[in-house]
């Protein structure tokens, strides 16, 4: 009988120690959220202060937030918003006064990727939308074309630094970005070379479309780094710029 009363009486001191980091266990809980409150509130004051206003639109979020009733975890993931608008409508407020509209006829994207990563950045572009025939327009006053322009040649002139470091392959473009010379060895990266091709061909591009060349076109010549045979030569993007192993097979 003693026995089982010394069992009783550490079974109960035990169950107080139980309960008595439980409630340790929830303050410390409750005063992390409390924390955790603060500190979401000022990071979203101050980010709120930081942001600078930009034109309203009708915009859906481009991801949204799955419940735990839609996923086998109970967590909260996102997934792309198929609803995203790509048209003229998602401004609210739209008014075009004073813009001047350009259509941008190759990207190297899909157009939501293009368009929704353009609508962020509102100091080269007031609006950009697919129209009714599914083309890429741009709207933008003189001080926002300016910069475009002025960002794509940083953007060439950037590329065309890289290609100096490499010992593979060579790019030269000229002063009004219509003709682009590229010499190439075999064993080049074709992945990194094609990739740094298709940046300056884009930017070339919006050069000359915000300077009002629509029927933009860009000469391509590209030939062999050790013999100076003739790979390619091309007007893009009329044809297609693409250097196969039947190409250097047909040197």
């Amino acid at each position: 009988m003693e026995h089982q009363l010394q069992l009783l009486l550490y079974y109960h001191k035990k169950m107080e120690e139980i309960r008595m980091k439980k409630k340790n266990i929830i303050g410390i809980i409750v005063i992390a959220i409390l924390v955790i409150g603060i500190v979401a509130a000022l990071v979203m004051y101050k980010k709120e202060q930081a942001i600078p206003e930009k034109t309203e639109t009708g915009e859906e979020e481009d991801t949204i937030i799955l419940s735990a009733d839609e996923n086998p975890f109970g967590m909260e993931i996102k997934k792309i918003n198929e609803n995203y608008d790509l048209t003229k409508n998602y401004y609210k407020n739209y008014d075009n006064t004073g813009l001047q509209k350009f259509e941008i006829t190759a990207i190297y994207t899909n157009a939501t990727d293009f368009i929704k990563e353009i609508r962020g950045a509102t100091e080269y572009c007031q609006y950009i939308y697919l129209d009714e025939e599914k083309n890429i327009i741009i709207e933008l006053n003189e001080k926002q074309k300016e910069k475009w322009i002025k960002k794509a040649e940083e953007n060439i002139s950037n590329e065309l630094e890289k290609t100096d470091e490499d010992e593979l392959y060579k790019i030269s473009v000229s002063d009004d970005y219509t003709e682009v010379n590229c010499q190439v060895a075999q064993k080049a990266n074709g992945l990194t070379f094609t990739a740094e091709l298709m940046i300056i061909f884009f930017n070339s591009e919006m050069y000359q479309i915000l300077n009002g060349n629509a029927e933009w076109s860009i000469h391509v010549v590209a030939k062999d780094l050790s013999t100076g045979g003739e790979l390619v030569n091309i007007d893009y993007p009329k044809e297609v710029f693409s250097i196969t192993e039947e190409t250097w097979d047909n040197l």
